[in-house]
């Protein structure tokens, strides 16, 4: 029995997510070509597995009508599902209705192909001669495969379509929180998400036809070819080395700790939150104070969440008092262990629902959620650590991909330390607080296509949020595309400035 709760235990680990998100407005169209192949989903089996989607979201999803109220929600799926007139591939089925649940506006919302799902050849993606910067509705050339294009010039159009458009498109092919934009703007550029768009939406396989404005304002049109190998580095941008004057603690893994030579200030990395971090956070703020740190940079950028406790364990360390990590996590139904839907959900994950959680009182609406011994504790006041505790100056470096619990650290931080800087863009999650906790596996039923879907609604500590825009940094960093090109660290480099 020990060896079977300590597996369950485990697991529940990794399914906890307490997650927040970036702006998904969503201009869309709704008309997806078809692309001929075999095993097409039928009209009907498509139809069917929406309303299931659809009647669970409405009873169940914590982001329901939060952010996007319920009539314009039912426009939207009424819309989708009088699109769905002939029969269309799984890819196809999965784009049609992503832009439905991205009017959730909740980051842990996102659809996954079928277990035995296999791409046809037809479906099989082309790839754009650069990569890209996307910013406020613009995007810049960064690196690049054709000498016919430069690192910071500005496409206009591809194929006769605005830029623009091709971003709209982009921001509703995956989900996110509130109305920010910087994840989205992150996703379109880092993780191919404009390619995605131009090969989803309109299916480009090359050549393209782009129209170009020039780093002196030039307009230019020209063709290019689809890539047809790695992406190569400018020659004429050389790589920055951003920790040329950093010495890596050797003592703390990956490289996450370094100390800038000849002074008081530090370097911390906090990925997302893992298990084994807890000792890395003592070894870390020891040697922090062993090596008197004035000034410490908290590098949370890309901390796309984990596990809340590892997270409550790093805030013990700079928080400025005993501190709360969260303020409530609630539910829409009294019993999600055994709601009607329950056949479509991963069992294994119910059951560590059922470990780890149980239903309070109901307030208004919601029912409040306590957690189990099991799980372990949620609600403060948490005590400062022990031993080895920040008192000196703190920076934090956050970014689009500041996200789940990454985000509800740094709202804590922001409501709980008098003491800190925040430098770079909006978080991914909302400072208000996020959907998640328990991350469930709903499988359709027809389909078999799987949504990952959350359970409880988070609530965080912050004082004054603006609903549904992430943390706003003190200082606002914007990169250029040679700048990503070089791999420059603008944020770091602001971080310096302020300390000097």
């Amino acid at each position: 029995m020990k060896t079977h709760l300590v597996k369950i235990f485990v697991f529940f680990l990794m399914v906890i997510a307490f997650g927040c998100g970036g702006n998904t407005s969503n201009k869309r169209s709704s008309a997806i070509t078809e692309i001929p192949g075999k095993n097409m989903l039928s009209v009907k089996s498509m139809h069917d597995d929406l309303s299931v989607l659809w009647s669970v979201v409405r009873e169940l999803h914590p982001g329901y009508g939060f952010y996007t109220s319920p009539a314009d929600l039912q426009r939207a799926y009424d819309k989708t599902y009088s699109s769905i007139k002939s029969p269309l591939s799984e890819g196809q089925f999965i784009d049609l209705i992503y832009p439905l649940l991205c009017e959730l506006r909740c980051g842990h919302t996102q659809l996954k192909h079928s277990a035995l799902f296999k791409p046809s050849a037809s479906e099989k993606a082309s790839h754009l001669p650069f990569k890209v910067l996307v910013r406020n509705h613009h995007v810049w050339i960064t690196l690049h495969q054709t000498a016919e294009v430069n690192t910071g010039d500005e496409i206009i159009n591809i194929n006769g379509i605005p830029v623009s458009a091709v971003i709209d498109h982009g921001y509703g092919l995956y989900c996110g929180d509130g109305y920010a934009e910087t994840f989205k703007e992150l996703f379109l550029s880092e993780y191919d998400g404009f390619e995605d768009a131009c090969n989803k939406c309109y299916h480009w396989k090359g050549p393209y036809q782009l129209k170009l404005r020039t780093a002196n304002g030039a307009i230019k049109n020209i063709n290019v070819k689809a890539a047809d190998g790695i992406m190569a580095e400018d020659p004429k941008l050389k790589p920055v080395d951003n920790f040329a004057n950093w010495a890596v603690d050797k003592g703390i893994p990956d490289s996450r700790l370094r100390f800038f030579k000849k002074t008081a200030t530090a370097w911390f990395s906090a990925p997302p939150f893992a298990y084994a971090d807890t000792v890395v956070y003592k070894n870390a703020f020891a040697s922090i104070r062993e090596k008197g740190i004035k000034n410490l940079v908290l590098d949370l950028r890309h901390n796309t969440g984990g596990d809340i406790r590892v997270a409550t364990q790093l805030l013990s360390y700079l928080a400025d008092s005993s501190f709360n990590m969260v303020k409530d996590v609630k539910s829409r139904v009294a019993d999600l262990a055994h709601n009607r839907f329950s056949k479509y959900f991963d069992t294994t994950v119910t059951q560590g629902f059922v470990l780890g959680f149980k239903t309070g009182d109901k307030e208004g609406n919601w029912y409040h959620i306590n957690a189990t011994p099991t799980f372990g504790r949620i609600y403060g006041l948490f005590q400062l650590a022990e031993k080895d505790h920040f008192n000196g100056n703190l920076i934090v470096l956050i970014d689009g991909a500041t996200f789940s619990s990454g985000a509800l650290l740094t709202a804590a931080l922001k409501a709980q330390r008098k003491n800190v800087k925040f430098i770079g863009r909006e978080t991914a999650g909302t400072e208000e607080g996020c959907n998640g906790v328990t991350l469930q596996k709903l499988t359709l039923p027809n389909t078999k296509i799987v949504v990952d879907f959350p359970w409880m609604r988070v609530v965080s500590v912050a004082k004054n949020p603006v609903k549904g825009r992430g943390i706003m940094p003190d200082y606002v960093v914007n990169y250029k595309p040679e700048d990503v090109a070089r791999n420059n660290d603008v944020d770091l480099r602001k971080a310096m400035s302020l300390v000097r």
